[in-house]
């Protein structure tokens, strides 16, 4: 049988170790067991009206759960851990209860499996192929249009690969009809 202070000391031991702590199957049966009682004697509690005594079992109880889950996350995440490796030697076994085992097996398991997948979906990727480029008439010079920057604009590339920009405030440059009609609608340059 444990005590609630046993809780306490297995939450330290976890925090403050790298590996796995020991909290075997029969470790599980005995945090079960000092629920169970704790239970049991919450209820006697109630029956004789004992609001104290209802108050300290009932924060007990509570104080047990958040324990026990502070726990669990600590080994999960050592477990996840251990499952990024290779293999876990018979000692790190040892310390894990049967459902901690199955699950690290398990996890392993997936992920070799996912990182398998992945690799393979990256290897065998298939060569891009050239899409020929649309072969566009050299524009006039009467596609052009000089226009007043009227606020700062960062680079930007247009419709037809082409960058334009960065343009500053108060700067006059001649850019294509059809770029300096967006940058006049949205208020960025005026007609120059």
């Amino acid at each position: 049988m444990i005590t609630y202070s046993e809780f306490i000391r297995i939450l330290r031991d976890e925090s403050s170790s790298r590996s796995l702590t020991s909290l075997t199957d029969s470790r599980i049966v005995d945090m079960i067991e000092y629920m169970s009682l704790t239970k049991r004697s919450l209820e006697e509690a109630k029956k004789i009206k004992d609001e104290e005594r209802v108050s300290d079992l009932s924060k007990q109880i509570e104080n047990v759960i958040s324990t026990v889950n502070k726990i669990i996350d600590i080994r999960l995440k050592k477990i996840y851990q251990l499952s990024l490796l290779k293999s876990v030697d018979q000692g790190t076994k040892d310390m894990m209860s049967s459902k901690e085992i199955v699950m690290l097996d398990k996890l392993t398991q997936m992920l070799a499996e996912y990182k398998a997948a992945f690799i393979s979906q990256i290897k065998e990727a298939e060569p891009a192929k050239e899409e020929p480029k649309p072969v566009q008439a050299e524009k006039e010079d009467g596609d052009k249009m000089v226009i007043k920057i009227m606020s700062d604009i960062p680079q930007f590339i247009w419709r037809n690969n082409k960058t334009y920009g960065p343009f500053s405030f108060p700067n006059v440059v001649e850019v294509e009809k059809d770029v300096a009609d967006i940058l006049i609608r949205s208020g960025k340059a005026v007609p120059a």
